[in-house]
């Protein structure tokens, strides 16, 4: 709660500048809210190795088969079925892209997943 404080804090400037009051922390009602097939989980995250462009042991390794190995990694750890997945979303670690896939799409790369 404290972090909380700290952070809205930081929204209402020095005290008699003139700026409106922080706004205020409010509840969470999310348990309130009703399960739907559109709702977002996200299950577990995983980082790729990574090296300098164009040398090193992964080099000559796509980034379809790299995907393949974390998300064969993923599902192992969470005993999770590929049937039970809808789309998955993967992120560069710099944040410079974002990539919904199907999970039609990734079983087109050069691995299988396991069943």
């Amino acid at each position: 709660m404290r972090r909380l404080q700290v952070v809205l804090g930081h929204l209402t400037g020095r005290p008699g500048s003139g700026w409106e009051p922080a706004p205020q922390a409010a509840p969470c009602w999310s348990g309130a809210q009703p399960v739907s097939a559109d709702d977002v989980v996200v299950v577990h995250g995983r980082r790729t190795a990574i090296g300098r462009g164009g040398r090193g042991g992964f080099k000559d390794t796509t980034p379809d088969e790299l995907l393949s190995a974390v998300m064969t990694a993923v599902l192992r750890d969470v005993k999770l079925s590929p049937a039970q997945l809808g789309d998955i979303c993967v992120v560069t670690s710099q944040r410079l892209c974002l990539c919904p896939l199907s999970i039609d799409s990734v079983r087109l790369g050069s691995r299988q997943w396991p069943t």
